[in-house]
């Protein structure tokens, strides 16, 4: 393990495969020019053969020193600088190849050293088989041209390939890949000059490239005749096999910007529908084999699919594949969406933003849809407090609205709103054709007061339906306190009414001013007791006093009592008058 304060370098090779892509198993051997300490900590670093054997993939990775740094020194203060290492490639069923090299540290973190294979001698390989020649001249003299394979074998070029480009090459003005064989045949063709590469700037050895290159001119990746992949390798050696804090192996395509916006210029990636009905999606794919889910996976696929399947969609488009004549269907899309698979496998929209008119189907609306479809729309909450909100200035309504249409066409039939202005919350109802009836319930932020039945009193009020129990309870919570109030506009105004199924009329009535009203709930009530003078109670007919026994005498004034049938009054003396006999 080098020091971790050694400025160093990790040099890649391969991978090494064979003519049917299978890894060539085999190892590499690195060895330093000279001994030296690494002052700091006094750490002696020999130039002992190192050996590192090919992975799986036929790939080998190696943390060298980088060979121009200060800080090392021969043990008796003599710095050390500039020493170079060997790397020797050892194929099963090869000879040997090495190549000598420095490793500079203004070059890059991450470079790849290309050794050609070294191919024993060996029998020349027998010519290909063709057609039978054309009828010609008998003496035809043999040719040194190569056989032409027919043109359904003939290997497609992959476009103008730069020296020194390797197998993770990647480029700011996109993005292109290239094999390994590729890779071989540039370094060969430049390993001569080991000088400099007006593409990429200085070399630090012969067949040594930089892991990341720059190229200055636009690539295209095959035609409209002949389309192509554009396929950027990653490797299972850093994931699941090896433990996800091995190594990076993932394959990327990374776009740099310093570009503010205008007139587009901004944009790193464009995705051009060229035709009305076209999508433009970026797909997730994915497999999970058994053990990870035992009852299958996809329940449209019985079992566990062997081959990725598409298990996301993001994109964008315009018109209704199937019936792009029809403005009904057009509304359902001229989006851009997630999409994930129902039951049977069909990718569904669930989640997308129009960019549409979603009355008009007009692409450029100056307020967008954001719609779900086929989905429950869930904020997960945590020990975080998150929220879902509602934001905006008190000088607008802020509204959760319940509507039967889209877009800009209002048709409301219910809304929370917190009010501009106090931001006091209500309920409001509607009518068709967008009308605001009333606010039927209202809560005032100020002060807490909940209002039942509408600021205008056109709502219905306040019904409570109980099964049993008390209906409705009002606790005071201090002395003197108020439970219910009723505010009259005239005395004839109800605080209390009550009746009994069936009834016609209301059968008990408490009038705002006190009076006690009762009938029989089918015809007018008849009987009432109220305030006749300053205390005085009167009422229009008699009263009635059931037969008792005689009341303890009252502290003050009397009792006024009816015993076997005879009208009695008790003073406070204890005295029983006989006011009337029976």
């Amino acid at each position: 393990m080098l020091p971790s304060d050694v400025a160093t370098a990790t040099v890649h090779l391969g991978p090494y495969l064979d003519d049917l892509g299978r890894p060539w198993s085999g190892r590499v051997t690195v060895t330093s020019s000279s001994p030296r300490v690494w002052d700091l900590t006094g750490a002696v670093l020999s130039p002992r053969p190192a050996v590192v054997e090919l992975d799986e993939h036929g790939t080998a990775a190696l943390r060298l020193a980088t060979t121009d740094q200060p800080g090392f020194s021969d043990g008796a203060g003599n710095a050390v600088r500039g020493w170079t290492y060997t790397v020797t490639l050892d194929l099963d069923g090869t000879p040997a190849v090495g190549r000598t090299f420095a490793l500079p540290g203004d070059g890059p973190a991450e470079v790849q050293l290309v050794l050609p294979v070294a191919v024993p001698d060996r029998p020349a390989p027998a010519p290909e088989l063709a057609d039978p020649p054309a009828a010609g001249p008998a003496d035809a003299g043999p040719t040194d041209a190569p056989p032409v394979p027919p043109d359904e074998h003939r290997p497609r070029s992959s476009g103008p390939i730069r020296d020194l480009m390797t197998r993770r090459a990647a480029f700011r003005a996109g993005a292109v890949a290239l094999t390994t064989a590729a890779a071989v045949a540039a370094a060969q063709q430049s390993a001569a000059a080991g000088t400099r590469n007006p593409a990429n700037g200085p070399r630090t050895a012969a067949g040594l490239a930089p892991m990341a290159q720059v190229l200055d001119d636009d690539v295209t990746i095959g035609s409209t005749t002949n389309p192509s992949t554009l396929l950027v390798k990653s490797s299972a050696a850093g994931g699941s096999n090896g433990g996800p804090g091995i190594f990076d192996s993932t394959g990327r395509l990374v776009l740099e910007t310093y570009q503010p916006h205008f007139n587009h210029y901004g944009e790193s990636i464009r995705v051009e529908l060229k035709d009305a009905r076209a999508k433009g999606m970026l797909t997730y794919r994915a497999a999970w084999p058994t053990p990870h889910y035992p009852d299958g996976d996809y329940t449209w696929i019985a079992g566990h699919p062997t081959a990725p399947q598409s298990v996301a969609w993001l994109g964008a488009h315009f018109l209704n594949n199937d019936d792009p004549s029809s403005l009904a269907k057009n509304l359902q899309h001229g989006h851009i969406g997630f999409e994930v698979p129902d039951a049977t496998g069909s990718l569904r929209t669930r989640l997308e933003i129009k960019f549409i008119d979603p009355l008009t189907g007009k692409i450029g609306t100056d307020k967008t849809a954001i719609r779900t479809n086929m989905a429950d729309f869930e904020v997960q909450v945590s020990e975080r407090g998150e929220q879902a909100r509602l934001v905006g200035s008190d000088n607008h309504n802020r509204d959760l609205v319940w509507a039967t249409r889209v877009g800009n066409a209002r048709e409301p039939r219910w809304a929370l709103r917190a009010a501009a202005g106090q931001a006091n919350f209500e309920l409001c109802r509607y009518q068709a054709g967008n009308v605001y009836l009333d606010s039927p319930f209202g809560v005032d932020r100020g002060t807490g007061l909940v209002t039942v039945g509408g600021g205008r009193g056109t709502a219905a009020g306040l019904k409570v339906v109980r099964n049993g129990g008390v209906a409705v309870t009002v606790t005071p919570l201090e002395p003197g306190g108020q439970g219910v109030q009723v505010t009259g506009t005239d005395t004839t105004a109800r605080a209390y009414q009550c009746d009994v199924a069936g009834d016609a009329l209301r059968r008990f009535v408490t009038l705002v001013d006190g009076t006690l009203q009762w009938g029989t709930g089918a015809a007018d009530r008849d009987t009432q007791l109220y305030r006749r003078a300053p205390n005085q109670v009167g009422t229009d007919g008699g009263i009635f006093l059931r037969s008792s026994s005689t009341p303890e005498t009252a502290a003050t004034g009397g009792v006024l009592f009816v015993a076997d049938g005879a009208l009695k009054y008790r003073g406070s003396a204890g005295t029983v008058t006989t006011l009337a006999a029976a």
